[in-house]
């Protein structure tokens, strides 16, 4: 297999993606401007979808009044959850329709499954709103969706008591229902510890070494050993005054491919105390049983309150994708962290899915240590086998696959 051609950064030459092979492992991260979705096909072609955000931008400048939110891609004409369920079309394996096979939601916050407003449109079926990840369901058939609570949603307590109003929620719900009935979907809340629950479909047994850990969910985390699972806090240690925050509840979840590693936490946080309400550090007990990783996505869009110090060294990626919608994303004590070296002495590079101009202006210019783009869907391509990859910055501001730069190869280093 020949690889791909690399070209400057600053190049404005651009060309089709080159498309999904089978022995393949393709991780994308799809740039909305409002909220957190990244698409994979597995080696075999097995998909899946870990989050589909949205939200009101302009609600949320509003109510946080200087943060600015980024701008809509690739524009405004179409909802986020259209937007991604027309790059899933366009990177689906020839072989298969379009289908998502997993779809995991991290947590119950709108940018990583839907904002559901009064105003928000009806689905055809009449039986729940679009919005998000409901958005992506109606276009594309998902045959098991996958939260952080199925059935009873009872973790750190009732959540359909303590969501009653929450329009959004009882929209997902609305959207499970039906679709079960209608088409075949089957709901379960995500094992931590189980490396079975998210698995190859088509073809296992030609790839041995491909798995999906499932490394925590709520309280819960793995272990290390076996599917046997530790619990990092409790309902009551999480709950203040009767309320908590969905963060720290965020399910976690490490692919492996041959040599390559892949973490992805939604926003799993990793500081606690006075100064972060509602937070829990639930990096740090993460990080003595994720080990090192070849690339991640960092926890919470790379606010302040996550990555801390013991997470990024224990993982010590060469890879890290932000997934940023918000001005003060990423903190700059965290982007700091993020100009230092790995612990195999290698710079860990750095790719944005879009930096405001703001924050690019007040971090410094030495972010240019590590940054290797400060815009656009990102794909990191694994090839076949796991000891080689690529990225790919391509363009998010184009309705189709435009690659802006390729960077690679990069050889994996076995820990």
């Amino acid at each position: 297999m020949s690889l791909h051609p690399v070209f400057g950064q600053n190049k404005t030459h651009q060309q089709a993606l080159p498309p999904w092979e089978e022995g393949m492992l393709d991780i994308h991260f799809i740039n909305t401007g409002r909220g957190n979705a990244s698409f994979m096909v597995f080696p075999d072609g097995t998909t899946l979808l870990l989050d589909a955000g949205d939200m009101n931008a302009a609600e949320f400048e509003k109510m946080n009044y200087p943060l600015k939110v980024s701008p809509a891609f690739p524009n405004g004409s179409l909802r986020p959850g259209e937007w991604i369920a027309a790059y899933i079309k366009q990177t689906m394996p020839a072989s298969r329709k379009p289908a998502i096979d997993y779809a995991l939601i991290t947590h119950f916050h709108g940018d990583h499954y839907g904002n559901i407003e009064v105003g928000s449109p009806v689905a055809n079926n009449g039986a729940y709103r679009l919005s998000g990840l409901t958005d992506v369901g109606d276009q594309i058939p998902i045959t098991n969706m996958l939260d952080r609570g199925y059935p009873n949603y009872s973790y750190p307590l009732d959540l359909k008591k303590y969501y009653k109003n929450n329009l959004t929620f009882a929209n997902y719900l609305a959207f499970l229902n039906y679709q079960q009935s209608h088409s075949g979907l089957k709901a379960a809340a995500l094992i931590a510890g189980s490396d079975q629950q998210i698995k190859l479909l088509f073809n296992r047994n030609r790839y041995p070494d491909f798995s999906v850990r499932n490394i925590k969910s709520n309280g819960t985390i793995w272990s290390g050993q076996g599917d046997q699972t530790v619990n990092c806090f409790t309902e009551s240690q999480v709950l203040e005054k009767g309320k908590f925050n969905e963060n720290p509840l965020s399910n976690a979840i490490k692919i492996t491919y041959g040599p390559f590693t892949y973490y992805a936490g939604g926003d799993n946080t990793g500081y606690e105390g006075d100064f972060y309400p509602g937070r829990k550090d639930v990096e740090t007990p993460m990080s003595k049983i994720i080990g090192k990783v070849e690339a991640m996505t960092l926890n919470h869009h790379g606010n302040r309150d996550a990555n801390n110090n013991t997470f990024l060294k224990a993982l010590s990626p060469k890879i890290i994708v932000v997934q940023s919608w918000c001005s003060d994303q990423p903190g700059q004590e965290l982007a700091f962290r993020l100009t230092q070296r790995n612990t195999s002495g290698d710079s860990i590079l750095v790719f944005d899915t879009y930096m405001q101009p703001e924050t690019n202006t007040y971090l410094g210019f030495w972010i240019a240590k590590a940054f290797k783009s400060f815009d656009g869907n990102v794909l990191i391509r694994v090839m076949p086998g796991g000891e080689k990859y690529f990225v790919y910055l391509l363009d998010d501001r184009s309705t189709s696959l435009k690659v802006i730069n390729i960077f690679g190869p990069y050889t994996v280093h076995e820990n």
